[in-house]
């Protein structure tokens, strides 16, 4: 499936942090599905971590798009701290407070 079409109707800066995996096209509704890019956090990159898959999906609902609802299916990555055996995710407070 062609994804480039459609990341024009995603919420700006989405795309810095996350793929464009999958769309689902109904009669009432689109799903975004999106999967946070592997990159460590700012915070973290000097420590030695390792990708450790996703936390469940997030749903959210964004603004209509031509009469269809509009969904967006976030999954976010989490990685392990390989020296304190402890996981992390990326503060998305603080993103979202920034853009």
């Amino acid at each position: 499936m062609e994804l480039n079409g459609y990341r024009l109707l995603l919420p700006e800066g989405t795309l810095d942090y996350f793929d464009l995996v999958d769309v689902k096209e109904s009669v009432n509704e689109v799903v975004f599905y999106l999967e946070e890019k592997n990159i460590v956090p700012e915070k973290y990159t000097d420590q030695d971590t390792e990708s450790k898959g996703f936390y469940d999906p997030v749903i959210v609902q964004d603004f209509p798009l031509r009469g269809k609802k509009v969904f967006l299916n976030i999954r976010r990555r989490r990685w392990l701290l390989k020296k304190h055996n402890e996981y992390i995710s990326r503060n998305w407070r603080m993103v979202a407070e920034g853009t």
